[in-house]
């Protein structure tokens, strides 16, 4: 099978299985105010295949290529960005939390008062460094689709948190970005 094709065919697999999963999650919020179990997996498994989407086209499907010329530069995005997603997830502590079965409040402390949602940006760091290290221009559209994905997941998230936490939550987004900025003072 030709490399376009199973591309093709992998991108149109993700396309899908990602608006299905954001359609659940959005569902699974709404109407139970939390994920159950199998919405956790339906999560997980978005950012997996994902992962995998943006591994296809960085790598190809036969062999990994050698890494570019800028594969110092890759390595550290990608260092640094683990280092950010496992140091954010750690401030969420259990699956309870990101089950949405224990709400003791918004995380705005650390990393959460740069950032809304610093795993994301983390994420993001890495698959960047992935991309710059194999330098293959595909990689490009994975990164894209992972900025969209984020972007996407993010304002599911916005929306289930201004339900649970209202003004707060809002006083919350006035002051701390989205993603990547300053915070605003007040």
């Amino acid at each position: 099978m030709s490399e376009v094709l199973i591309l093709t065919v992998f991108g149109l697999f993700f396309v899908g299985f990602t608006v299905f999963a954001l359609w659940y999650l959005r569902r699974e919020y709404y109407q139970r105010g939390k994920l159950s179990w199998f919405g956790l997996l339906v999560h997980v498994t978005m950012f997996i295949v994902n992962g995998m989407f943006v591994g296809v086209l960085v790598w190809g499907v036969d062999e990994i290529p050698p890494m570019g010329d800028l594969a110092w530069l890759g390595i550290s995005l990608m260092v640094v960005g683990l280092g950010i997603v496992v140091y954010a997830m750690d401030l969420f502590r259990e699956f309870s939390r990101w089950l949405g079965n224990d709400t003791p409040g918004l995380a705005t402390s650390g990393l959460y008062s740069f950032s809304r949602n610093p795993q994301f940006v983390g994420y993001g760091l890495l698959i960047l460094g992935v991309v710059i290290a194999w330098g293959r221009t595909l990689g490009w559209i994975g990164l894209l689709s992972y900025l969209g994905l984020a972007y996407l997941m993010a304002r599911v998230e916005e929306s289930h948190l201004t339900r649970v936490y209202g003004q707060s939550y809002r006083d919350y987004c006035s002051r701390v970005p989205r993603f990547v900025g300053l915070p605003k003072k007040g």
